[in-house]
Order: C-alpha cells, then sequence, then structure tokens
C-alpha cells in the first residue's frame, strides 16, 4: 500500500452545491477540463432535450412515466423536483465509473446533496468514495449582480432565488468541506487540493484491500 501508484488510488464522487450564482457549475466543468481522468456525472431528467443536446451525454432524458417506474426499482442515488421538471442521479451510472476508477464531479442544490448522503449511509462504497464541498458566495449582493448578469432571469425569478440562497447557504456545514469564493482561478485551486488530498485519505485506501 506505501507504493501504491497514484492511478490506483480509489475514485472519488466529488459534489459541489452552492446556491444560483455562486459558481458551482463553472467550477465542475473547469474541475473536469482541466484535470487527467475526471469526469462529469451524466444526470437524469423529465424536460425536453435543448437544440443540440444528445442523450447520454448531456441528460439521459426520460418521460415522466420512464422517471416514475425508475423511482419505484430505487434506481436513483438521488433525484428532486425542480422547478417543474425533476432530476435525479443513476445509480448504475455512478457505480459503473466508479467501478472503471474514473473520478467524477457533479454539481447539486442543496436537496440532491443531502441524499446523497443519505444513500451513503447504507451504501459502504458509496460512503468512502463520496467528498462534498459548499461553495459561499462572496456575499449576497454578489449573487444578486451575478444573477442579474445572466440576462435569463425575471426580477421576481432572482428575487425567489435569493429567498432559496438564504435557506442553502445555512446547509453549508453539513458538506465536508466549504469554500469562501474569492476568483474563479482560487476557487479552482482550493477544490483541486482537496481532491488531491482526499485521495490519499487512509480511511479511503482501505476499500481496496476488500
Amino acid at each position: 500500500m506505501a507504493n501504491l501508484p497514484s492511478d490506483q488510488l480509489p475514485a472519488l464522487l466529488f459534489v459541489l452545491s452552492g446556491p444560483a450564482g455562486s459558481g458551482k457549475t463553472t467550477l465542475c466543468h473547469r474541475l473536469v477540463v482541466e484535470t487527467h481522468g475526471v469526469e462529469r456525472v451524466v444526470t437524469s431528467t423529465t424536460r425536453a432535450p435543448r437544440t443540440g443536446e444528445v442523450d447520454g451525454r448531456d441528460y439521459f432524458f426520460f418521460d415522466d412515466d420512464e422517471f416514475d417506474r425508475l423511482i419505484e426499482e430505487g434506481a436513483f442515488l438521488e433525484w428532486a423536483h425542480v422547478h417543474t421538471h425533476r432530476y435525479g442521479t443513476l445509480r448504475r451510472v455512478v457505480e459503473e465509473k466508479l467501478g472503471q476508477n474514473i473520478d467524477l464531479c457533479m454539481n447539486v442544490d442543496v436537496q440532491g446533496a443531502a441524499s446523497l448522503r443519505d444513500a451513503a449511509d447504507s451504501d459502504a462504497l458509496l460512503r468512502q468514495r463520496l467528498v462534498t464541498v459548499f461553495l459561499l458566495p462572496k456575499g449576497m449582493a454578489e449573487l444578486r449582480v451575478r444573477l442579474r448578469g445572466r440576462g435569463t432571469n425575471s426580477e421576481d425569478e432572482i428575487e425567489r432565488r435569493m429567498k432559496t440562497a438564504v435557506f442553502e447557504i445555512g446547509e453549508w456545514m453539513h458538506y465536508d468541506f466549504f469554500i469562501h469564493s474569492r476568483s474563479k482561478e482560487e476557487d479552482l485551486e482550493v477544490v483541486k487540493g482537496i481532491c488531491r488530498s482526499e485521495k490519499r485519505r487512509v480511511a479511503r485506501m482501505r476499500v481496496l484491500d476488500h
């Protein structure tokens, strides 16, 4: 074990959360693009594909009946209503990638992260592979500026998201780590550091002995 090659370190599932506008989606994307061996978890949804989206690459697209069937079968590690549609993480997708020793990254809201932690309570392998990180925004004023800067949200929608953000920020203490957001580059370096350290945590190595 002392001479374990770096490519044999246990693959991990990195979960990033934070309020809308915190930068978690960009951070997850950059971690995948700029870190060798890290892939984005392809999640599932009941919404229709947008122009250019491909089933299995961007999302797994299901109608409501199929989604209901998958819920009944226990196929999801987590799922939630988001606005008028449902989104979820298929258990088999995560297990297959981790089984191939591929590190995974995904960004989910606090509800999804809580469901993943609950799933890990009864799944020893997931419990040893799961790492959760909460991205704290610089401040509420900065969050509002970022939401307005998207140019896609009405003022009513921005206010709804700001109220949701207050609740979400209060959940940071349930995560393994938190990052006080600074610049995109600094946030990325902090996450990369967490990834490197967590892959070498002794408790995670023991999974390789079983």
